[in-house]
């Protein structure tokens, strides 16, 4: 899954793309964000198919069945730009007796990535698959990390992909501060 992620390498972004960024260490659904379609655009982090007559605010697609559900069934591709993303680890803790939510941050040494992504009018949504190790490890769930290579792939409509970014992701347990939207510095992804 992926409820949160970063955009922070200003640098990075002007320099590929010519566009300047404010830092954004916390992006959550619902705001506007960077993708990759026939240009850069901005778009709403919240997708409802066409067919909706209510919002249904999705957030993320499983690649297993974006062929297959009505949802998407007219959604167009395109690619998330990222420089890291969270995932909270659940568990029961036996000495405090409740259920635990630990965040993670998972990067490629702050670099920017691309994630697989679906979009129409309404806004878009992030395309994620069955997590590999260590990322399995904190979540079942983790998005489909595309090459810059194969972005033209992902944008025609290829189905099958192979993944050679999450071996190089890194993992490290962050502050439960970065739980709220309104935190946006640094500090959310400083190891703990």
């Amino acid at each position: 899954m992926c409820g949160r992620y970063t955009l922070a390498n200003k640098e990075e972004v002007k320099s590929k793309y010519n566009i300047d960024i404010d830092p954004n260490y916390n992006i959550s659904p619902s705001s506007q964000v960077f993708i990759i379609t026939s240009g850069i655009q901005k778009l709403k982090w919240s997708y409802s198919p066409t067919w909706a007559k209510k919002p249904m605010n999705l957030i993320n697609a499983r690649y297993e069945t974006i062929n297959e559900k009505p949802s998407f069934k007219n959604a167009r591709r395109c690619a998330f730009i990222m420089d890291g993303w969270y995932e909270w680890k659940r568990y029961f803790n036996w000495n405090k007796r409740e259920h635990v939510k630990d965040p993670y941050y998972h990067h490629i040494d702050n670099k920017l990535f691309f994630v697989a992504g679906l979009y129409n009018d309404s806004g878009c949504v992030c395309v994620t698959k069955n997590s590999v190790k260590p990322i399995s490890d904190i979540h079942h769930r983790q998005p489909l990390l595309l090459e810059e290579s194969q972005l033209k792939q992902w944008m025609k409509g290829d189905h099958i992909i192979t993944d050679a970014v999450s071996s190089k992701v890194k993992i490290h347990k962050v502050s439960t501060y970065v739980n709220s939207p309104q935190n946006n510095d640094l500090n959310c992804i400083q190891a703990i």
